[in-house]
Formats: structure tokens, C-alpha cells, sequence
């Protein structure tokens, strides 16, 4: 958290969170003051700003959203908001400024291991015709959610007639409403009173992002274990309407499915260990489980299992060297998509609107933007008229989605 909050500034930002505790709820204040207090010995002499518990009173004044009803007070701890999206691009933009290539929108259709010991892989480009091969010597199996489905496919075809791999994942849903900005700056963690489950307002630009939940999907995900319910938006709605009473009214903008990749195990789904594990079969290496916050640890443990592989002794080099950061302010449209495209790999229209810029939380879901960006794209990447009509069409149908399940859930109260 300390290293992200340095080398990507702009991305993961410091916040102070305000635990509101209210008469009745399951955590006592003495609980809280002594979970904060270790969450600030954990955070040792890189940690930022240390916790205090203030008084109803206190709480009110911070954040006179809160609903005084039972209201006992509140803790306050320091935090890291980030950008996960344009997170990942910057870490992508810093691996392609040494010496990585990076082929989005790419599928691994071949694997054969040759005669020599190395294997040859193609992968088929999704949106334009052609195959790429390449010839390697280990694979990296960094694909979340999808992890089991890769490493089953990979070993039937480097290993023909091995028995399965026993699955490795247990994933489960996340979901996450976006509304307009409900608290004065500080992010909120609430304890839904039916479950008990913890949640979050998070403050993020000029919107709150509530979340989350936990339904277990199957490994690997279909495709519909990535849509939100009715059932987990008017969930997460209520837990917002008891203590933000005034945002009860307030409709989100959005609702926003991901799917967790947590490692199998015996625990309640709620209960499952976020940690990784880095698991290497010949030439294939996999890194299950684990969380976005400790994606640089991943990604050291996983370096380290292909080092061994390859025969290499030097030591990984952890560097807290600046990320490439993102166009600051709100550039121009063809600006942003110029930049998308050079520098952030962008190909599809959805790729500009969802993960380089925040224009999909625009109150009409980006429709009136994604006309001008996607002419822009099509001018610079040669997009026929057709490819042109497909991609606006295709954002067009994922805002309709969206929009209905929003509708659905007000209407249904």
C-alpha cells in the first residue's frame, strides 16, 4: 500500500475511512479501537496517518450524512483508494518500457512442446485476422478467475493422456454500485445488520463506490457469474439507505460484477483465504488466488518459481521506481482516445470507455461520448464502417443491460 501510494501517486491516493459504531451492532467499540490499533502496528513506519475513535458528535461533524439514531461514534483509520483499472495499465505501460511485448485482445489456440526441450505456442488475434507463434522455455498462467480452465487446457495439451489437475480456485462474485458522491471525503465501513458482512463507501473522484458481496460461481466462471443480481443490488442498497438514511432515495448510477479467483478450501466462501499460491507443473507455472492489493508480492513469488525454472540464481529486485502515469485533468476526447491507443494498448471501443478514462459514469453510461470516441478510433485504427457500427452497438447493449437491472431494482423498491 505505502509502495503503490509512491510510485503511482495519481492512481492510489491516501484516505481517512470513518468506522461509524452504532448501539446493537456486532462490534463493540473496545473490538474496533484494538483492530485499529494493530492495523496501525502492521502498517510499521511506512503507514500513514495513525487511527483515533471519536464521539457521536465527532462523527456527525465528519460526515453529517450518518444517521444519529443509535449512533455511538466512530473509528477513523487511514487507507489507500486506487484505481485498479488504469493500476493495471500503468504496471502493462511500465513492463512494455522494458522490453515486454504486449498483445491485447489475444487467445492461446496451440501448445506443443519440441523436440528440444522448449515449447511453441499461437495465439490468435481476436479482433483482426492473423496468428502470432511464439517459442518459450516456461508459461505463466496469470489468468484470475480462469485459472483452473487454463492450466486443465495447457496440460492436456503439453502432457496428452495425463489425467486432469485437481482445481486449484473457489471463486465467488463481488458486486459494487457506483453513485454520485454520498459523503463529504471520507470513505465509510459499515456491517450489513442482516449478515454481518463487512461493506464500503469509498470516495472515488466525483462518486462513492459501495460494495461488495460474496456468491460463490463455479470454477471457471460462465459468463452470467459476472452480471449483478436483483438480490445483491437492493442488498447493498440497504445497507447504504441504514446509515446514509438521506441516500436512500438516491438511485446509483451503475452496478459492477468481478469475480474473486480465492484458492479452494473447506471454509464458508465469506470466510476463504485470500492469500496465493504459485504452483509449478514442468514448464507451466500458475499463481492462484491472492487479491489486487498484493499483486507486487504475486508477481515476486511467481518471478521467483520461473527464475528456478530457468536455472537462474540472482535474487528478484523488488523496485519502488515511479509507474507511468496517467494524462492528468479531463483531456479532450480525441486526446484521451490518442492516448489510449499509443501508449495503453487500447483496441475496442469499450477498452477507452471502461479502463483509460471514468466517461462510462457519465449519467447516460458514456452513449453520448462513445460516438466521439469511437469515431476517433476508427480514423486512427482503420475501423471499417461495419467495425464502427458493431462497437458503438456493442456499448449501446452493455448500457442497456445495466440500465435495465438498475430499473428493475427500483422498481421493485
Amino acid at each position: 500500500r505505502a509502495a503503490l501510494s509512491r510510485m503511482a501517486p495519481a492512481l492510489a491516493r491516501p484516505r481517512r475511512i470513518l468506522v461509524p459504531l452504532y448501539r446493537g451492532d456486532r462490534l463493540a467499540p473496545w473490538k474496533l479501537q484494538i483492530g485499529l490499533a494493530l492495523y496501525d502496528f502492521l502498517a510499521g513506519r511506512r503507514g500513514f496517518s495513525p487511527h483515533a475513535m471519536t464521539r457521536a458528535r465527532e462523527a456527525l461533524e465528519l460526515e453529517p450524512g450518518l444517521s444519529p439514531d443509535a449512533l455511538l461514534g466512530a473509528g477513523i483509520y487511514s487507507d489507500v483508494v486506487m484505481d485498479d483499472a488504469r493500476l493495471a495499465i500503468a504496471v502493462a505501460r511500465d513492463a512494455a518500457a522494458h522490453g515486454a511485448e504486449l498483445h491485447t485482445w489475444h487467445e492461446l489456440v496451440a501448445a506443443r512442446p519440441l523436440e528440444d526441450g522448449t515449447l511453441s505456442l499461437s495465439a490468435r488475434d481476436r479482433l483482426e485476422s492473423g496468428e502470432r507463434t511464439f517459442v518459450t522455455r516456461a508459461i505463466v498462467n496469470a489468468t484470475g478467475a480462469w485459472c483452473d480452465a487454463t492450466r486443465r487446457w495447457l496440460s492436456a495439451a503439453l502432457t496428452p493422456g495425463a489425467s486432469a489437475p485437481t482445481p486449484l480456485l473457489r471463486p465467488s462474485r463481488g458486486v459494487h454500485l457506483w453513485y454520485p458522491a454520498m459523503t463529504r471525503g471520507h470513505g465509510l465501513l459499515l456491517t450489513a445488520q442482516d449478515d454481518g458482512r463487512v461493506l464500503f463507501v469509498v470516495p472515488f473522484g466525483e462518486w462513492s463506490l459501495v460494495g461488495t458481496t460474496e456468491v460463490e460461481v463455479p470454477s471457471p466462471p460462465p459468463d452470467e457469474a459476472f452480471a449483478p443480481t436483483l438480490e445483491e443490488v437492493r442488498y447493498l442498497r440497504a445497507a447504504v439507505a441504514r446509515v446514509l438514511p438521506g441516500c436512500a432515495t438516491l438511485h446509483p448510477i451503475t452496478a459492477v460484477a468481478g469475480v474473486r479467483p480465492l484458492l479452494a478450501s473447506d471454509d464458508t466462501v465469506g470466510h476463504a483465504s485470500r492469500e496465493h499460491r504459485v504452483v509449478t507443473e514442468g514448464s507451466l507455472i500458475s499463481i492462484a488466488g491472492g487479491k489486487y492489493t498484493t499483486f507486487r508480492v504475486m508477481a515476486r513469488d511467481t518471478l521467483a518459481a520461473v527464475a528456478e525454472r530457468l536455472g537462474r540464481r540472482e535474487p528478484v529486485h523488488e523496485s519502488d521506481a515511479l509507474l507511468p502515469a496517467p494524462l492528468s485533468g479531463e483531456p479532450p476526447l480525441e486526446r484521451a482516445t490518442a492516448h489510449a491507443i499509443e501508449h495503453e494498448f487500447a483496441r475496442r471501443l469499450e477498452d477507452v470507455m471502461r479502463r483509460r478514462t471514468t466517461l462510462w459514469l457519465a449519467p447516460d453510461g458514456g452513449r453520448a461520448a462513445s460516438r466521439a470516441v469511437a469515431d476517433h478510433m476508427a480514423a486512427r485504427l482503420g475501423w471499417s464502417a461495419a467495425r464502427l457500427r458493431d462497437e458503438i452497438a456493442n456499448w449501446d447493449a452493455r448500457c442497456h443491460d445495466g440500465d435495465a437491472l438498475l430499473e428493475h431494482a427500483r422498481s421493485a423498491g
